[in-house]
């Protein structure tokens, strides 16, 4: 289902924002405490704090919203283009379109992604952008960190706000609207 990033993304640096690949081993506690098995991957970071890596984390907490992918797509957040490589090729999805607010970000990894003709990255704020059309599947995924602060002031108007996007249920009664990892954030869970 996921790409191997690693081999997709080159380390560079835009603007406050770096990728850059990283090791882990063994014996590294705070992996292992995290569930992250050793491995190479590469992360996303601005001004040295992490935005999105390729780890097992990243993937588990986005396996739903592959999962439930389908027509037309409205993503915010690009990341590493982790979640946009896993499903532009479904069947079932016919039109992804990102929302990425920094313009760094599409320089740095967007200009580096294999994005077929379905996927259009908008430089805009998820939190301003207007669609102009409706959406079966809108998913946000905006956020470096997760707690019940961001669900009740981020992630619940995110939510609210796209709704009316989605189309009716009479026609598409799978219809999907979702955070990263919203319920975690709700119910004050690490992750």
């Amino acid at each position: 289902m996921y790409k191997d990033m690693t081999e997709i993304l080159k380390d560079g640096k835009v603007g406050d924002f770096e990728l850059s690949h990283f090791e882990i081993g063994e014996n590294d506690l705070y992996a292992m405490l995290h569930g992250i098995p050793k491995g190479r991957f590469i992360r996303l970071t601005r001004r040295g704090e992490v935005v999105m890596s390729d780890t097992d984390m990243e993937k588990r907490t986005n396996a739903a919203f592959i999962r439930n992918a389908h027509g037309k797509v409205l993503i915010g957040g690009l990341g590493i283009g982790l979640i946009i490589l896993a499903i532009q090729d479904k069947e079932e999805v016919e039109q992804i379109i990102v929302v990425e607010k920094n313009k760094e970000v599409i320089d740095l990894v967007g200009s580096q992604l294999p994005l077929n003709s379905k996927v259009a990255i908008v430089n805009d704020d998820a939190f301003e952008y207007k669609p102009d059309l409706k959406y079966n599947t809108i998913y946000m995924d905006i956020w470096n960190y997760i707690n019940e602060d961001v669900y009740r002031e981020e992630m619940k108007p995110l939510i609210n706000r796209y709704r009316k996007y989605l189309v009716p249920q009479s026609e598409d009664e799978n219809r999907y609207i979702d955070c990263w990892c919203k319920y975690q954030a709700k119910n004050g869970i690490r992750i």
